[in-house]
C-alpha cells in the first residue's frame, strides 16, 4: 500500500513539475535585466531558422567563445530544470532503465522545442534537446545513486 501511495504522489509531483516547467521554459516571461548601462534579455519572441545541427550551439558555449554569462545561463537553464524529471520518473515507472530514461529525456526535450515553435515563443534547437536529455539523465543518475545507498548491504 505504501508503494502505491509513493507512486501516486510521485506521479502528482511529476505532473505538477511538468506544468511549472512548461510555464517557465516555454511561456517564459523574463523581464530585461539592467546592470548599469547593460541590458540582458533572456526571453522573448524568437524567430529564425533554428538549429538542426547537433552541438552547433553547445561547442561554442563550452569552448569559451561569446558571452560567458549567457553561455552559463543557457547551459544550466537547459540542464538543471530537467533533472527532477529523471529523479521522479523512476518512482512512477518502476521498471525504468537508463535507456528508457534517455528516451524520456529526448522525448521531453523534443516536446518542449516543438511547443516553442508551435506557440511562436522560440526557435527549434536540437542542442536544447540534447541538454534537456542530459538533465533528465543526470537526475536519473542521482536517483540510482541514492537508491543504491538506501539498499541494505548483505552481511
Amino acid at each position: 500500500m505504501k508503494a502505491k501511495r509513493t507512486r501516486w504522489l510521485a506521479a502528482c509531483a511529476l505532473t505538477a513539475y511538468g506544468a511549472l516547467l512548461i510555464r517557465f521554459v516555454v511561456f517564459k516571461d523574463i523581464p530585461v535585466i539592467h546592470i548599469g548601462h547593460l541590458r540582458f534579455r533572456f526571453a522573448g519572441t524568437h524567430t529564425g531558422p533554428g538549429n538542426f545541427v547537433p552541438f552547433k550551439s553547445i561547442v561554442p558555449l563550452l569552448s569559451g567563445r561569446g558571452n560567458q554569462l549567457i553561455a552559463m545561463v543557457n547551459l544550466f537553464g537547459n540542464i538543471i530544470p530537467f533533472m527532477p524529471i529523471g529523479i521522479l520518473a523512476p518512482f512512477v515507472v518502476r521498471s525504468i532503465s537508463w535507456q528508457k530514461a534517455l528516451l524520456l529525456g529526448v522525448v521531453t526535450g523534443l516536446t518542449f522545442e516543438v511547443m516553442e515553435v508551435v506557440f511562436r515563443v522560440g526557435i527549434f534547437d536540437v542542442d536544447d534537446i540534447i541538454m534537456n536529455a542530459f538533465g533528465v539523465m543526470l537526475g536519473y543518475g542521482v536517483f540510482v545513486m541514492f537508491k543504491r545507498r538506501a539498499q541494505p548491504r548483505p552481511g
